[in-house]
């Protein structure tokens, strides 16, 4: 099964889709774009000029090389597996970190949330369709679960080092349970 091009192809398009759909929610939803209101949790107004292309830009392109390596293979063994973990983690760390947890601490809008549904159910269905290809080199597919979680669980303390070394851009952090700070949500929306 799964050495037929058209099914993978057909995996790496819906995929490609949830990624798509997530990152055009954290660029464009209630509470967006992402990156303010990380900054906001923080205290740091990420320009931008850094956020667009690291958060939606960045961030979309990386998760479609993943994927792609992850989903048809085109390198060994190993490097699949390890692409695979890291879809994996990446979807769940994503899901939980950048997502379920901020929202349960009372940040809230937080957009994005609405479809990372569909990223634990990437998640699973990656996991016991492709795990013959895990199963090939389970030191790698662990070391991708471990890379592909730790880049979403690093997010808020990087912006906290940011914060550090760009004292122009340090502003009030986010209280939870209140409204998004008036200096994040008036720029709520990018050009």
């Amino acid at each position: 099964m799964l050495n037929s091009a058209p099914l993978l192809i057909l995996i790496l398009l819906a995929d490609f889709a949830i990624t798509l759909l997530h990152s055009y929610q954290e660029w464009r939803g209630a509470g967006a774009p992402l990156w303010r209101n990380f900054g906001a949790i923080v205290g740091l107004d990420v320009p931008d000029q850094w956020g667009f292309p690291l958060f939606s830009v960045g961030l979309t392109l990386a998760l479609f090389a993943i994927g792609f390596v992850g989903i048809i293979g085109p390198l060994n063994a190993s490097w699949t597996a390890a692409a695979l973990g890291g879809l994996i983690g990446a979807r769940l760390s994503d899901t939980l970190v950048s997502h379920v947890l901020l929202y349960g601490l009372g940040y809230r809008p937080n957009p994005g949330l609405s479809s990372t549904p569909l990223y634990v159910l990437e998640a699973l269905f990656i996991a016991l369709t492709f795990q013959p290809r895990l199963a090939a080199d389970p030191l790698f597919a662990i070391a991708g679960l471990a890379a592909g979680a730790l880049s979403f669980v690093l997010v808020l303390p990087g912006l906290s080092l940011a914060r550090w070394l760009f004292p122009t851009l340090r502003r009030p952090a986010w209280v939870r349970w209140q409204a998004m700070p008036s200096w994040a949500a008036a720029n709520s929306k990018p050009a």
